[in-house]
């Protein structure tokens, strides 16, 4: 879709499913299953949904998905599908991986930033997005580096540390930034450290890529979280300010995790209202 001076497509980098407790932590079973029936096995239908933006002729990816690193049996267990989904889409809008200019993870969690990285011919690590500017919070960079017992399974080393070979195709930011005009990037935490959330604004309209702050569209609910978050509190009051200036200013969400509508507006009193053009 065209939003102003912004040309949004969104693609879905790769399906898992992930379990319903870890999405909802505290929130009872019997409200969240509802909205998202769980399988046998507690499991959840997820998406790692992509946002590329071309703006003022540069291209802008976000989130990168679990990418195709995964062992076969790690990629059974989250029933991994659709692994080259982002590669797959740019090559259908006519874009290189050498050709993208920047690249916004939401956090370095696997399953939004597994897709930096991948195999070469030969096994060895390489860049995805070898020209590209990555932008990532120091605070996060150095947390993922040396995390605490309960978030070490939520890092893999592989996924972002080729970043920071000498190359400088890194940048870290220490708090709220724009990055280039149009593209600004604020430090929300809560989920980890250095969470963040995109924002693309074209004068009055702007686009909100959520990351883990909203994974599903249940989470649009202030007091629904992740069990994963670090800080819940600050989530909540994250989300509330958020939800705020969205409804206001009529801001279209991108929840990073939701299958089915990912992208939206939220109307007067929270109601989600999915944008036709993105579903």
């Amino acid at each position: 879709m065209q939003l102003g001076d912004l040309e949004l497509h969104l693609m879905m980098s790769g399906r898992w499913k992930a379990d319903g407790g870890l999405m909802f932590g505290v929130v009872p079973k019997v409200l969240w299953q509802k909205q998202k029936p769980a399988d046998e096995n507690n499991m959840i239908e997820c998406a790692c949904v992509c946002l590329i933006a071309r703006i003022n002729g540069r291209v802008i990816v976000c989130e990168t998905g679990i990418g195709t690193k995964l062992s076969e049996k790690r990629a059974q267990q989250v029933a991994l599908r659709e692994p080259e989904g982002l590669l797959h889409s740019l090559q259908r809008l006519g874009i290189r991986p050498d050709e993208v200019d920047v690249v916004i993870t939401t956090h370095l969690h696997w399953d939004h930033a597994g897709g930096l990285t991948r195999r070469d011919e030969h096994g060895g690590l390489e860049l995805t997005f070898k020209n590209a500017r990555h932008f990532i919070q120091r605070t996060e960079w150095d947390f993922a580096l040396h995390p605490d017992v309960r978030s070490q399974s939520g890092y893999v080393h592989d996924d972002f540390t080729p970043l920071d070979d000498g190359n400088k195709l890194v940048e870290f930011l220490d708090g709220d930034a724009e990055v280039m005009p149009g593209v600004q990037i604020r430090h929300v935490g809560g989920h980890t450290p250095g969470s963040q959330v995109l924002v693309l604004r074209s004068g009055e309209l702007a686009c909100a890529v959520t990351g883990d702050l909203v994974p599903q569209a249940p989470h649009l609910k202030v007091p629904w979280n992740m069990a994963a978050d670090l800080e819940p509190l600050r989530v909540f009051e994250q989300k509330a300010r958020l939800f705020e200036e969205a409804e206001k200013h009529r801001w279209l969400l991108v929840l990073s995790h939701e299958p089915e509508q990912p992208a939206g507006y939220l109307e007067e009193g929270g109601r989600w209202t999915p944008e036709p053009g993105l579903a």
